[in-house]
């Protein structure tokens, strides 16, 4: 998965492992002493996690939250796109449907009831045009259906100016969405905003009358000024009591979640308080939907096939295994994306394949699937796989089980995303017991270090120039997080370690956040800097291999590693702060860099992961290791 689906781009995919002793497992000497050393050094060095010998911790800009508006008119039959800005959406409707929805809204100079029936107005307006179905919209879809709609729904709301005159139950049918996270009553006060606008230069004198402070007694050199003015001051003033009921209503919001009234809004203003407190809790950043509509976009998906390593890496362990493995089998393919892969496995003979995914993309999946002649194979069912699981939405039969569960889940660093949890819920509830399998069905992590010295020395030469102190503000930067980058083979100078394996049929979902031990060592061809014989590292780069490798089958893999063809999951780099503390290992002397690697999910973002390494320096010396660097370092890939 890239970064949503199978691991491509800032947002990847969801791994976890089950951990397997390793042959790179400390001596029982190098442990004694390592953990000699922990016990000696400071409660911050325990903790990597919440401490870093190369930087401090600073907080985090909050980004600032975005929205994605469709316009009133937008039909599932004809759907518009998305617009950045609410004012662009209503525009749209102008222009397309001839449909002006600010004119149905009532004045926003009114004392009562304007964000009440503005939602009102919304839902109204959505529930008619998800309703409307008439011969045109059977037909081809042209501008004059486009202008008939607007003329429908401008006469409906015309005919049914009801928006504020319903009764208790219709009012509550309309304070339910129609449209599912809709951004138009997130912002219901953006519509109060252009509603004043629209009114002209007559009501912006009100603001200004508000703004200024405008003394009526002394603007008022006569009997019509005055009443003017006094005119101005009982709007303005309405205007402040309902601005001070707003926030009144919001603040309630704040402090109860549930949507209790704080015994200071109206009637009125508890319904409002109650809509706006459901939309207020689907406004919150909510990682799961931003996961799965990135994943509608063509790009991610049009990047993930054209990585051959691992498009073609699927293809071969599929069609190689198609007697052994899919003939007559079902199959559950979870994130199918363009249904790619359901399609190897329907060539391969399955005899049912079920592809899910819970991005819009599974649109143009059910279209390529009946396009190639496999729509009698395979069936698409768009959602989440844990919900799926619970609401039997699966097309199973009594008893069915899934024989094998194919996905691509992983991500950057293999676990970025976090999708594999959901692909191990399937396994435990429906994946046919002993035989079943997960495919692929093992994982794992590497380490190895890096020298990107040529970096560094650029700057000592721009164009002739030295510009030393830009690499104090680059390493600054760069040892903030973790980078996702293409890591040339030429930068390796140590063995890539195999630092963890997961076994996908057995790992548990708390097997997913990790330590575990690594040990790095020169490679035989890097040249040691002639003075000293020492090579600096300055980066650590995580990389991960996969393998289908079920019993009797024919063994497929790939690999994400440096020395391998660049994929689209490329690799990730953590940077050590390589003018102040950074290892150095002299290959005379036979040094090694040894320590702990962890990773674990976000805690605020469970598709981000966090990583931490302590490590450190040193050589056997007669018969005892002997230290000569440590340090540790923590970094977060972050969507």
């Amino acid at each position: 998965a890239v970064g949503l689906t199978s691991g491509h781009f800032f947002y990847h995919s969801n791994i976890f492992y089950s951990q397997k002793p390793t042959h790179h497992l400390l001596k029982n000497q190098e442990e004694e002493a390592m953990a000699s050393r922990k016990n000696n050094n400071s409660s911050n060095k325990d903790d990597s996690w919440s401490s870093s010998d190369d930087e401090d911790d600073d907080d985090e800009d909050e980004g600032e939250d975005r929205f994605t508006f469709y316009s009133i008119c937008s039909n599932p039959a004809h759907p518009a796109p998305p617009f950045d800005t609410l004012s662009s959406a209503i525009e749209h409707d102008v222009t397309t449907y001839g449909f002006d929805f600010l004119s149905h809204l009532p004045s926003s100079s009114e004392e009562e009831g304007f964000f009440e029936a503005a939602i009102i107005l919304v839902n109204k307006c959505r529930q008619f045009v998800k309703d409307w179905n008439g011969d045109e919209a059977n037909a081809k879809w042209d501008d004059d259906v486009s202008k008939k709609l607007g003329t429908d729904l401008n006469d409906y709301l015309n005919t049914n100016k009801g928006s504020l005159d319903l009764g208790d139950e219709d009012r509550t049918k309309y304070f339910k969405p129609v449209l599912e996270d809709d951004s138009v009553l997130m912002c219901v006060d953006e519509l109060h905003d252009l509603k004043r606008e629209s009114l002209g230069d007559s009501f912006r004198a009100v603001d200004e009358a508000a703004q200024i402070g405008i003394d009526q007694s002394k603007e008022a050199n006569s009997d019509g000024e005055h009443a003017l003015v006094e005119e101005l001051k009982a709007k303005v003033s309405l205007l402040e009591a309902q601005l001070a009921r707003a926030r009144t209503c919001i603040s309630s919001l704040a402090n109860d979640e549930e949507g209790s009234s704080s015994g200071s809004c109206s009637d009125d203003e508890e319904k409002i308080t109650r809509t706006v407190t459901k939309i207020s809790n689907k406004s919150k950043p909510d990682n799961d939907t931003y996961y799965f509509s990135s994943y509608s976009n063509t790009s991610i998906h049009e990047t993930m096939l054209r990585d051959t390593v691992r498009t073609a890496g699927y293809e071969s362990a599929i069609l190689s295994n198609s007697d052994t493995l899919f003939r007559n089998k079902i199959v559950l393919d979870i994130g199918c994306g363009t249904g790619v892969l359901s399609m190897f496995c329907a060539k391969a003979g399955a005899k049912k394949v079920i592809a899910v995914d819970n991005s819009d993309i599974l649109v143009q999946a059910k279209e390529n699937v009946k396009l190639n002649g496999f729509d009698d194979v395979i069936i698409c069912v768009r959602g989440k796989i844990e919900t799926l699981i619970q609401t039997n939405g699966l097309p199973l039969e009594k008893g069915e089980t899934v024989d094998v569960l194919v996905s691509e889940w992983m991500g950057y660093a293999l676990f970025f995303e976090t999708m594999l949890p959901s692909v191990m819920v399937a396994r435990d509830a429906i994946m046919t017991p002993r035989t079943g399998t997960m495919y692929p069905n093992i994982a794992k992590v590497f380490l190895e270090g890096t020298n990107d010295k040529e970096r560094l020395a650029y700057w000592d030469n721009v164009h002739g120039l030295n510009m030393a102190p830009m690499k104090d503000r680059m390493i600054s930067e760069l040892t903030q997080e973790a980078w996702v980058e293409i890591v040339d083979d030429d930068c390796i100078v140590t063995n890539r370690d195999e630092t963890i394996a997961f076994d996908l049929n057995t790992c548990k979902d708390e097997d997913l956040d990790f330590e575990a031990p690594f040990e790095l060592t020169l490679r035989n061809d890097i040249t040691a800097t002639a003075a000293d014989n020492v090579v600096e590292v300055h980066q650590l780069v995580v990389s991960f291999d996969i393998d289908f490798a079920v019993q009797n089958t024919t063994k497929v893999s790939f690999s994400t590693g440096c020395q391998s063809t660049p994929t689209h999951w490329k690799q990730a780099v953590l940077w050590f702060d390589v003018i102040h503390n950074c290892p150095v290992l002299n290959r005379q002397k036979g040094d090694v860099m040894r320590g702990i690697f962890k990773m674990k999910r976000n805690a605020e973002n469970h598709r981000a992961v966090d990583m931490a390494v302590v490590w450190e320096t040193g050589r056997n010396s007669e018969g005892s290791w002997k230290r000569t660097m440590d340090g540790s370092i923590k970094r977060s890939l972050i969507a």
